[in-house]
């Protein structure tokens, strides 16, 4: 036992190897590594109970030497009691998984600091020895690198103990070359085909040997493997063979020759029936395809023999004989799932008070034996309940005798077993009446499923099977029937022929059951046989294209063939990837069915056959929870995994997860529905990547807290609903300096009533959430509640038939990576409804680069625990990770429950959007500044020249909100960040930055630092980001100046503008401020700059689009986007400058179409004139000048060419001569002024008067 003393000593002798604070554990538990060698690890876990949250459990996977589980030791201490309702755990701190990950042996271990009856420990020590047992070690790649290292708690020892990865994987089945031919079934039975559809598909002068043709199934034998393989943690020991070949009898084969008359028969099964297992009969629902594909091969070698089916030994004559067997029947419909989620399917509603009758057929029962059953429902609420507990209670009638009943209380599955007395069940047709008989009226169950087992009469009049009623003897089953065939499809793979004699009517089957099994038999005629009549040849047919060990790839691209040309841009763009079709998948990995299973079957091949372990797998493909399209709405294209029927969810996950539940590749989903989207977003990866603009956009992080009054209304949640803002802070937190955050937390925003409490919103946080993400941003993260099309139930961001927050969104491909901590965001396997994630990471060129969210609801602890972890791994050592977007994301996934919960939709080999190079020994020059003084920011950087933006912060501001939970006032806390005070770009070289910038009057004066964030791109595609902190302010001396800043307005291109100047519909202003103080860009109140848009009375605040001009600290622009509608356009702009001097300009311009050629505002001045004057003029497209002098009489005296004169406004000068330079007479003259423009002329004529 590790007992407190040796702890103490462990401490005081300094045997501490790490002490690491491991802030991504939730809420007040966090946690440092006392000790980690090769023997053993000690954990030290500390609580600072605040909320019922912090006693919430939390995992950490472990790295060990092998498989074997350790004893855990735990020293409890500061035991303190809560007044919390959390249910009593006898097993707090326990082992929950255990599994081999990227060849490494781990363990998930669940923490929790509860005690027994409403206690709880602040203190825990955790000891966990390790059995060191020797390891074939093998070198660590990249892999290990990626998704082990950031997730293994004790990776410096751990990473040591990676073995070899094992073999014994590859199974590469050798099929013959040959003529293919697919076809497919949907039942359990014996199948006939016969020569002449065979010979129909081939050529006339084809020449084969019917005893080499080779019937195959699907590795599963017609059923799925994917149910048995998805639901529970699973370990991949073998791949299974391409093709299992399935014995046949051919008719008429032994000629060598296979004429039209002869045929071909077999037992198949089909995707869904009775399996018998150990002895037992059970039914098999497949939930994933109805038609299960089976494989005829004719051999181009004809001295291969196919396997065929064996007649088995005679049994000697017997005393016991029987008439009877036992039969199995089923009757389920699947028609509805009730929670469009999961793999929960039932039959039809069952209204409170009402039944409903099914009419099942029952055949040749013996009337003297009872008949056994059971049967299923759903359970399902006509409104929905919180806790989804309503009461639910069945009665089940079978000929209107009450058979059974029973009672339960939640939306799950529940069934019961029944016995039905002899003589109650009829041959042929029985009613079975199922009644709603719940005294809660919210009880509207499904009926699923009634399953019998009873003794037949072995009478033929068409194929059916029975089992064996009897177990160790020798028995003869007598048949009423003449010439029936037996078959013995115990082992269905391989069937015997029943030796039988056919006399007087009657068919006998001597047989021996050995001992503690049963035998099931199929009955037929040949006669009877179905026959399958649509054969599909497949040409040049390859079995290998995936099972292949030359195929080499680090990243893996899933998706239809139909998509495979639309992704090769994508796969070119990638090092080392590759496109797999589905239809390959399927084919080499399930026999051509379309089992989900296979997608994973063939992941793990690759990952231990191919020249190269891939990383990565990107599912191109939208999914959905219906793979049998039974509402006929299904898109699926790529699928996903359906984990559960009760509390169901979706994942890829599992797909990667090949020895329990921890993947062990990164995914990614791109839900693409269209070739075109396909396309669409190939190209916007591409670009982003190839050309990722630069600027403090990739520096800074939106930080969206939901609001802690809405949708709570019980005082206990009051906790929730301020957990989003608290939760949020410990992200920012998190952050380090060099980033810059924007956060929006909805406490501080305005509610606007929209007619009730439940329909409360906030327009302006919307407004200022859509500014930031357009300005720029490389993340944006979001706590708080939410569904599939909405953040907040203040509607923050949204879509649905009348609104599509999507569409405001404009980032110029400044494309950000979303997080959104909330429920349901990324549930993107609905039917009739895309998730919000969904639509942004499909939307062309804009959007999103990548979104992380949930697919469904996530408790509060859960959520924050996962935040946590991924930001302590983006910003890892206070620096930025080189993990791709998809390792980030699966490293954290440690084997807890709701790891699956978390999606990534996009391409998981993209990189972070951040710059990895941090610039560390940036300062400022003087550190401390007084107001109005210019600081200079000053690094040495390993690049020679380039660019750079930088940004000068004030300190954070500490802020409290009031706000009412009912009618109880409350306030929240939390750190607002500091005015931007200057913010500008730059060039530097010679290695060295020194940018300048001047302090505003505006400052806070708070006990903080002010800092500097900053960014560079020089040459060879250098990248780097950086920081200055602990900068001071102190008041200056008054300054003299009292005049506020020059503000001008231009066209982007620079033209200037004057009051009734046009411009063109969708043509951008620029407003150019200077001062020789500078701009004052704080946004203090009554400082603010802003634009206010006359024509629709609305006032913009623009300080954040305002930047400085490279190197300047005087002058600098914003843009501004006129309405596409507006005719005119009537703007005021107001300013200040850092002296808090302020000024304001107006401006009215008229807005002209983008083609139109005109002359406009055509004036001469001085009219008349003396000895010289001007004609202005403005033109809407640059072209040539020419002005014409005429007497009223038409005579053309003078022609003063001009030039070419650029779109705007313009001037020429005349000095009233004539074209010899002699001095015109007074008088009154014609000027005509022309304009040319390619193929266009335009001309305007005015009078003109001489007086001297």
């Amino acid at each position: 036992m590790l007992t407190k003393r040796i702890i103490a000593k462990i401490l005081k002798n300094g045997v501490v190897v790490y002490c690491i604070w491991f802030p991504f554990l939730f809420s007040q538990s966090n946690i440092k590594i006392l000790n980690s060698t090769e023997s053993e690890l000690i954990l030290e876990v500390n609580t600072n109970l605040q909320s019922d949250e912090d006693l919430k459990s939390f995992e950490l996977l472990i790295g060990l030497p092998n498989s074997i589980l350790p004893k855990i030791q735990i020293i409890q201490s500061n035991e303190k009691r809560h007044s919390f309702n959390i249910p009593k755990n006898p097993h707090q701190i326990k082992w929950i998984h255990n599994q081999k990950v990227n060849g490494l042996q781990t363990a998930t271990l669940r923490i929790s600091p509860l005690g027994k009856s409403h206690t709880y420990f602040e203190k825990l020590i955790i000891k966990i020895p390790f059995a060191i047992s020797r390891i074939k070690e093998s070198a660590l790649e990249k892999i290990h690198f990626d998704l082990l290292r950031p997730k293994i708690i004790n990776w410096d020892i751990a990473k040591n103990w990676i073995g070899k990865t094992e073999g014994g994987f590859s199974k590469n089945s050798s099929l013959p070359d040959g003529l293919w031919i697919r076809f497919v079934i949907d039942n359990d039975n014996v199948y006939r085909i016969d020569g002449k559809s065979i010979n129909s598909l081939l050529p006339t002068n084809s020449n084969f040997d019917p005893r080499s043709i080779m019937l195959f199934s699907s590795p599963a034998f017609g059923r799925d493997k994917t149910y048995s393989e998805s639901q529970s943690a699973s370990q991949l020991k073998e791949a299974p063979f391409n093709l299992l070949e399935i014995p046949i009898t051919i008719f008429g084969e032994s000629d060598g020759n296979l004429s039209n008359d002869d045929y071909l028969f077999f037992y198949a099964r089909g995707p869904s029936g009775f399996d018998m297992n150990n002895g037992k009969v059970k039914w098999h629902q497949n939930l994933y395809f109805n038609e299960s594909v089976f494989w005829l091969l004719i051999p181009n070698d004809n001295t291969l023999r196919g396997q065929r089916i064996t007649t088995g030994n005679v049994v000697n004559n017997g005393p016991f004989e029987v008439d009877y067997g036992i039969v199995y029947n089923h009757y389920e419909i699947d028609n509805i799932n009730p929670q469009e989620s999961g793999l929960l399917w039932g039959n039809k509603i069952i209204s409170n008070g009402a039944s409903i009758v099914e009419s099942i057929e029952i055949l040749y029962p013996m009337m003297q034996a009872r008949v056994d059953g059971s049967f299923g429902m759903i359970g399902n609420e006509k409104i929905n309940t919180r806790y989804k507990n309503t009461n639910h209670s069945i009665a089940l009638y079978g000929n209107d005798l009450k058979i059974a009943e029973f009672d339960w209380k939640n939306t799950g599955p529940k069934s019961a077993d029944f016995s039905i007395d002899a003589g109650i069940i009829k041959d042929g047709t029985n009613s079975f009446r199922i009644t709603n008989q719940s005294l809660n009226s919210n009880s509207e169950p499904f009926f699923d499923f009634i399953n019998f087992f009873y003794q037949r009469k072995l009478i033929y009049d068409k194929p059916f099977e029975f089992f064996s009623n009897v177990q160790s003897t020798d028995i003869t089953f007598k048949i009423n029937g003449e010439n029936v065939i037996v078959w013995d499809i115990s082992d269905e793979k391989n069937p015997v022929n029943q030796p039988v004699l056919s006399l007087a009517g009657e068919t006998y089957m001597r047989v021996a059951i050995p001992q503690d099994s049963i035998k099931r038999y199929q009955v037929f005629k040949s006669d009877d046989i179905t026959i399958i009549k649509e054969l599909n040849i497949i040409n040049n047919k390859k079995w290998n294209n995936l099972r292949s060990e030359k195929n080499d790839a680090n990243h893996v691209i899933i998706g239809p063939e139909s998509f495979k040309n639309a992704s090769n841009q994508l796969v070119n763009h990638r090092t080392k990837s590759i496109y797999c079709s589905l239809e390959d998948i399927y084919s080499e990995f399930s026999g051509g069915n379309k089992d989900p299973i296979a997608i994973k079957y063939f992941l793990k091949w690759a990952q231990t056959n191919w020249k190269n372990s891939p990383t990565s797998v990107l599912f191109m493909g939208d999914a959905d929870y219906d793979y049998r399209n039974i509402t006929g709405e299904s898109k699926m294209i790529v699928p996903t995994l359906q984990v559960g029927m009760l509390n169901s969810h979706a994942t890829d996950d599992r797909f990667v997860a090949f020895n329990g539940i921890i993947p062990e590749m990164a995914t990614g989903r791109f839900p693409a529905r269209t070739v075109s989207e396909v396309s669409d977003f190939s190209d916007k990866i591409i670009e982003f990547e190839n050309n990722m603009k630069n600027g403090l956009w990739k520096q800074r992080i939106t930080l969206v807290a939901d609001d802690p009054v809405r949708p709570e209304k019980e005082s206990f949640e009051l906790s929730i609903g301020k957990s989003h803002t608290y939760n949020s802070e410990k992200i920012a937190r998190m952050i380090p300096d060099f980033m810059e955050m924007k956060k929006i937390y909805l406490v501080k925003y305005d509610d606007v009533s929209e007619g009730s409490s439940l329909n409360i919103t906030k327009p302006s946080a919307t407004e200022e959430l859509i500014k930031a993400i357009n300005q720029g941003t490389s993340i944006v993260n979001y706590i708080g509640h939410g569904n599939s099309t909405q953040w907040a139930q203040e509607k923050l961001l949204m879509i649905d038939e009348n609104r599509n927050d999507i569409n405001l969104i404009n980032t110029d491909m400044k494309l950000p990576l979303w997080i959104a901590g909330t429920c349901n965001w990324g549930h993107f396997d609905k039917i009739d409804e895309e998730s919000f994630a969904e639509e942004l990471i499909r939307t062309p060129m804009d959007g999103a680069s990548a979104v992380i969210s949930t697919s469904r609801g996530i408790s509060v602890t859960s959520n924050i625990n996962f935040l946590e972890k991924i930001f302590s791994q983006i910003f890892k050592d206070k620096g930025v990770s080189n993990l791709t977007v998809g390792s980030l994301l699966q490293s954290v996934k440690t084997g807890g429950s709701d790891g699956e919960l978390f999606h990534l939709f996009g391409d998981p080999a993209m990189q972070l959007p951040l710059p990895q190079t941090i610039i560390k020994n940036a300062y400022v020059t003087p550190d401390t500044l007084s107001t109005l003084e210019i600081g200079v920011l000053n690094a040495q950087i390993d690049n020679a020249r380039g660019t750079g933006n930088f940004i000068l912060q004030d300190s954070p501001v500490d802020v409290s909100v009031d706000f009412y939970f009912g009618s109880q006032k409350e306030n929240i806390s939390f750190l607002e960040n500091g005015s931007k005070l200057f913010k500008g770009a730059f060039t530097y070289s010679n290695n060295t930055i020194s940018p300048k910038f001047r302090v505003p009057k505006d400052i806070s004066f708070s006990s903080g630092y002010a800092n500097i964030k900053f960014n560079l791109a020089g040459e060879d595609g250098f990248e780097a980001v950086g920081s200055a902190s602990n900068i001071s302010f102190f008041p200056g001396l008054p300054s003299a100046d009292i005049d506020g800043p020059i503000i001008t307005f231009l066209t982007k291109s620079g033209r200037v503008l004057r009051d009734s100047d046009h411009v063109k519909i969708g043509e951008k202003i620029q407003i150019r401020l200077s001062d020789p103080n500078g701009i004052n860009i704080t946004n203090r109140k009554g400082h603010e700059m802003i634009l206010i848009d006359e024509m629709k009375s609305v006032e913009y605040y623009v300080a954040d689009r305002f930047e400085y001009d490279i190197n300047s600290l005087t002058a600098g622009a914003f843009i501004f986007t006129p309405d596409l509608s507006s005719e005119n356009i009537h703007i005021n702009v107001i300013a200040w400058d850092n002296a808090n001097n302020p000024n304001n300009e107006k401006i009215n311009l008229n807005v002209t179409s983008a083609d139109i050629f005109e002359l406009r505002n055509v004036y001469n001045f001085p009219n008349p004139f003396f000895d010289k004057t001007q004609f202005s003029f403005e033109i809407t497209q640059g072209a040539d000048i020419v002005i014409n002098i005429y007497t009223l009489s038409g005579l053309k005296v003078n022609t003063i060419s001009s030039g070419y004169f650029n779109e705007g406004f313009g001037i020429i000068d005349w000095d009233g001569t004539d074209r010899f330079g002699q001095i015109l007479s007074n008088g009154v003259y014609l000027f005509q002024m022309k304009a040319s423009n390619n193929n266009q002329k335009i001309n305007f004529t005015g009078r003109i008067a001489i007086i001297r």
